[in-house]
């Protein structure tokens, strides 16, 4: 983490606290128009509701990333995931900070590892 600016990892870490506590049941479930997601710029995470988080991702568009298919639905129907069980926790992001999206999201991705992103 010492590549990324201090206010950078400060923002990641508010954000990956602010995903991995968020109440499971009020995180979006999967379906197929994903219309809980919001169109705009963001951080979405997949968690499985005993696990936590299995993957962390980026995306101009939350809504329409997911609607166009996700590498991670596909590892959690060959893990056997139950589709009740797996969750999307997500934020939005101003535009002063989607500019640094990919940071945040590395930043993210170090400190949690989920196993869904290192496949």
């Amino acid at each position: 983490m010492d590549e990324y600016p201090d206010f950078v990892v400060e923002k990641a870490l508010n954000l990956l606290d602010s995903l991995s506590s968020r109440t499971f049941n009020y995180c979006a479930p999967l379906s197929r128009k994903f219309d809980e997601l919001p169109p705009r710029p963001g951080i979405y995470a997949f968690r499985q509701r005993d696990a936590g988080i299995l993957y962390i991702g980026k995306s101009t568009n939350i809504r329409a990333r997911l609607r166009g298919g996700h590498k991670a639905l596909g590892w959690a129907f060959i893990d056997r995931l139950d589709p009740d069980d797996v969750r999307i926790a997500f934020t939005t992001l101003s535009f002063q900070w989607n500019r640094v999206s990919y940071q945040l999201e590395q930043v993210m991705i170090g400190q949690t590892q989920p196993p869904y992103n290192d496949r």
